[in-house]
């Protein structure tokens, strides 16, 4: 069906989506252009959540508060519910869809192995694919000679790097699970091997008609915190140095998991370290990563996820476009550098460069989250994230500059005139410049 027809069937419909910040705003645009009436729900005031001032509609309620949504839902006669991109909003978008049989990307049991790291992985060993080798509480009652330090201890269920702790000794073992069941809503704690000098990899692929296909890898490279905790990545390079070998995954083993659970139509976003020859993946979700590549797809190649995603949450099902993002990015050459600029704790005095940066050819996306005047604490997460800047360059010695530029002209100040960014995580730019990893 091509999209004049699909806009016929689709108009009047009424899609009500979950969460109102600024990553949705392109989803209420992409509605309303197909003549969809918009509705946003979440907890926040409308003067902090962006998406609601762009909707025709919208409530206060909780995105948690299962029973009353679907209530208002079958009140309203909404026609579609999505949700592309929050982890707190996965249970309950499965949930609404369920009760109000609407279309949805998974079921209850696959939407539970995709918020819960521990059956993901048990999954994962089951299809024969590579996960970090874990430990168990019970391994550090004693001092215990087999485990290998540096380990990493997380909660099961938990997002933004919350709850997570290295550990180089058996004693400090005990208070960092402590912290991880502290930090999950089920209480679950996953200890293992600390992946020190693996490259760390995201991967988002699609699943249309139960085949997959892939929109995106990057490197990703982390920043740590003044007390040695590791934030959520500060650079992620794009498309990632190995994604050949991702694809040849993804066409056999990963391929085969997805299918095997009965996975049709939806996104699939991953992370994993690359340990040698071995892809160990450790966290998975049904929605998109929060770094606005799909922004990216529609202005510079024409491919409009947005559209799709309203489309699907409608219909329940992908128009076939949308296959044409399979590697897009490596097979123009284009290269996608994701930059979150980390600051320490204090206040912000005085912030220099945001024109210069906003102003960069390249630059996509800034929006800075803090402001003059706000005081940042030692929370040890992604809230320690001052921006993302997204940027599309033409080679990777574009990409370098940029960074570089950006990273000097930016300066946040407190109060005594010191900057408070964090230093960038070390990368080695020459290994992309090998052009035998670029196809077309």
């Amino acid at each position: 069906m091509g999209l004049e027809n699909q806009m016929k069937v689709l108009n009047g419909k009424k899609l009500l989506i979950l969460g109102g910040a600024n990553l949705h705003c392109d989803l209420v645009r992409a509605a309303k252009g197909l003549g969809v009436e918009t509705f946003v729900t979440d907890y926040l005031p409308i003067d902090k959540a962006p998406a609601k001032q762009l909707a025709d509609h919208f409530w206060d309620l909780d995105v948690t508060d299962v029973d009353a949504i679907v209530e208002r839902c079958r009140m309203e006669r909404i026609d579609g519910v999505m949700n592309m991109y929050y982890d707190p909003c996965q249970l309950p978008y499965q949930q609404i869809c369920e009760k109000m049989g609407l279309p949805c990307f998974g079921t209850r049991e696959q939407y539970q192995i995709f918020t819960d790291k521990k059956r993901f992985l048990d999954v994962c060993t089951n299809y024969g694919i590579d996960v970090i080798p874990s430990y168990k509480e019970e391994d550090f009652v004693f001092e215990n000679p087999e485990i290998e330090y540096p380990i990493y201890v997380k909660p099961s269920d938990s997002r933004g790097s919350r709850g997570q702790s290295i550990c180089n000794s058996c004693s400090e073992v005990e208070l960092a699970i402590k912290r991880a069941r502290t930090a999950s809503i089920n209480g679950g704690v996953i200890i293992e091997r600390f992946m020190e000098h693996a490259q760390d990899l995201q991967v988002t692929l699609m699943m249309i008609d139960g085949e997959p296909y892939l929109e995106y890898t990057a490197d990703m490279y982390s920043s740590i915190d003044e007390n040695g905790s590791i934030l959520p990545y500060a650079l992620a390079v794009a498309p990632a140095f190995r994604e050949e070998y991702i694809l040849e995954l993804i066409r056999g083993k990963i391929g085969a998991m997805l299918k095997g659970i009965g996975l049709c139509n939806g996104p699939v976003f991953m992370q994993g370290f690359l340990d040698g020859n071995k892809l160990r993946f450790y966290d998975p979700a049904l929605r998109l990563p929060a770094n606005v590549v799909e922004g990216v797809l529609q202005k510079f190649f024409n491919l409009d996820v947005f559209s799709a995603m309203t489309i699907f949450a409608i219909t329940g099902s992908f128009p076939s476009y949308l296959r044409d993002m399979q590697s897009i990015l490596r097979r123009t050459g284009t290269v996608l550098v994701s930059l979150r600029v980390y600051i320490r704790a204090g206040q912000i005095q005085r912030i220099c460069g945001l024109e210069d940066v906003a102003n960069l050819e390249g630059v996509f996306h800034f929006t800075p989250v803090y402001k003059e005047g706000d005081i940042i604490e030692d929370w040890h997460d992604i809230r320690q994230s001052f921006s993302l800047i997204m940027m599309v360059c033409k080679n990777i010695d574009e990409a370098r500059e940029a960074t570089e530029y950006i990273y000097d002209a930016l300066q946040i100040l407190d109060e005594k005139g010191e900057d408070m960014k964090l230093d960038l995580p070390e990368i080695s730019w020459l290994k992309y410049s090998d052009s035998s990893i670029r196809i077309g």
